[in-house]
């Protein structure tokens, strides 16, 4: 079938906005980082840099060079990457570093860590991804079929529907992974993408395995602010004899569900529905209600997030917050310069001096033309084409923030201490991600005599910490990774 001359102005059209959007990251990138990173703007297509030989004539004299890499998942849908490379000692050890971002979010974001980081290690190669439908990576429509209630709505069902939407993200990530042939790399995941880094690690982790001597994919992982740690009501997996991966490799994560619980008697400790035609779950199914994991929630409590009615409603629409706001027309982009402001008004220019006068420190340490540039940025990055990945938020948790397949029911935990996979979990002290869920994801390792976990908070930081208190944030990436200069 040919293209017409509609798709094909159609097609430029996409393009040059791509550009657009691109030049705007390009911008604020330039705008921070020294002149002692060489950063290529793409004037065509930002894949041309073959990952395989991409050192390239004019890159030959330049030690430490940032590239925008897309990369091609399938015939509509591209992932969106600024890629670092420090090649100043090329006799040490290779170290790759990816860092996924979470959700209202975008690699951008991480503009105040990729020069101390990049520049801790002479042989180091770090991946900032934009995640599928988010930030200037491909924006396909989000699948219809994955956003409607399953019918039946069995708990069978919506655990299946999940996990295909979990597969929406990593099998995508996978596609990304194979194209620059990574074998292994350490992992930064933060809120949304902290917990997709989860699902990633329990599906395809293990693949290399005893062949040809490989090992592991990531063997190192923070875990930074993570969504759907803890246990809940919302969860759908909160029988003991249901928490396992059902990602684990070597089998169908779908056909491995078997979530129809028999009818019990009623002196069992499970609650069984009646069987009429209100029963939401089927006739064969039954609702846990277990003390002891009731008492483990309270215990745990809940992300420290507003309880709204607006938040509430669009949940059940299946809405992105930004897709409410777009509907303000010329008013959206005035509450998204506020959202910016709020956001990053404590955000310090490289030059900035810290150890100025306090009377004289409030002024200089708000950079008002950094903030222009993240609200720039955030406005190209959330103004773009229809609603996508932002979607998935809605079925993965509910709008407080709890998650329907928590890590804790779900075998993560047992596996990463079986695969000896050294953790760090990290939280602000200002953070309205629950914490405890994080600590108790931490104690349960300890219990289980893992000896390679952490956990960390990091003090004048919110929930995004890399923003908020960088200094701290990057310290702790480069001592958790050992990448020092030597």
């Amino acid at each position: 079938m040919y293209a017409t001359s509609d798709d094909s102005h159609r097609q430029d059209r996409l393009h040059q906005a791509r550009l657009k959007h691109i030049k705007i990251e390009h911008d604020l990138y330039r705008a921070i980082l020294s002149d002692d990173i060489k950063l290529i703007f793409p004037d065509r297509s930002p894949n041309f840099i073959d990952p395989k030989n991409h050192l390239q004539n004019d890159l030959d004299n330049a030690a430490i060079w940032g590239q925008f890499v897309d990369v091609q998942i399938d015939d509509c849908s591209l992932i969106h990457e600024f890629y670092l490379e420090n090649r100043s000692d090329l006799s040490l050890p290779h170290k790759d570093v990816v860092i996924i971002h979470g959700y209202m979010a975008a690699l951008g974001y991480f503009v105040k860590n990729f020069e101390e980081l990049i520049k801790s290690y002479p042989n180091l190669s770090i991946h900032i991804l934009d995640l599928p439908g988010f930030g200037n990576s491909s924006r396909p429509p989000f699948p219809k079929k994955l956003l409607k209630s399953p019918s039946p709505p069995s708990i069978e069902n919506q655990i299946y529907q999940i996990l295909e939407i979990e597969n929406w993200f990593i099998d995508k990530l996978e596609i990304w992974r194979k194209f620059w042939n990574l074998r292994h790399f350490k992992l930064i995941g933060h809120s949304m993408g902290g917990y997709l880094s989860c699902c990633y690690i329990m599906k395809y982790n293990d693949q290399y395995l005893n062949v040809d001597n490989g090992g592991r994919i990531v063997q190192e992982f923070m875990n930074v602010s993570p969504m759907g740690t803890e246990s809940s009501y919302v969860s759908l997996i909160n029988d003991k004899k249901y928490q396992f991966n059902h990602h684990e490799s070597g089998g169908d994560p779908f056909k491995e569900l078997f979530m129809k619980q028999p009818i019990h008697d009623e002196n069992t400790s499970e609650t069984t529905r009646s069987l009429d035609k209100s029963n939401p779950l089927g006739k064969n199914e039954t609702i846990v209600n277990d003390p002891e994991l009731i008492s483990l929630w309270e215990k745990l409590g809940r992300p420290r997030f507003p309880k709204n009615l607006i938040l509430q409603k669009l949940w059940q629409w299946n809405k992105s917050p930004f897709q409410l706001l777009q509907l303000f027309g010329p008013l959206y982009s005035k509450l998204l310069s506020y959202w910016s402001f709020q956001r990053f008004r404590n955000l310090k220019a490289n030059d900035d001096n810290e150890d100025e006068d306090v009377e004289n420190k409030d002024e200089p340490l708000s950079n008002v033309d950094l903030i222009l540039k993240l609200h720039d940025y955030s406005f190209s990055i959330f103004n773009q084409f229809q609603g996508s990945g932002e979607l998935a938020i809605t079925k993965l948790i509910n709008h407080e923030i709890l998650a329907r397949l928590p890590l804790c029911d779900r075998g993560f935990i047992e596996y990463i201490d079986k695969a000896n996979i050294r953790t760090l979990w990290m939280y602000g002290d200002k953070d309205w991600m629950n914490f405890q869920g994080g600590k108790y994801c931490v104690d349960k390792l300890l219990g289980l005599g893992n000896k390679v976990t952490d956990f960390k908070i990091i003090q004048d930081a919110g929930h995004h910490i890399y923003l908020d208190n960088p200094k701290s944030f990057n310290q702790s990436c480069i001592d958790f990774f050992n990448l020092k200069s030597y």
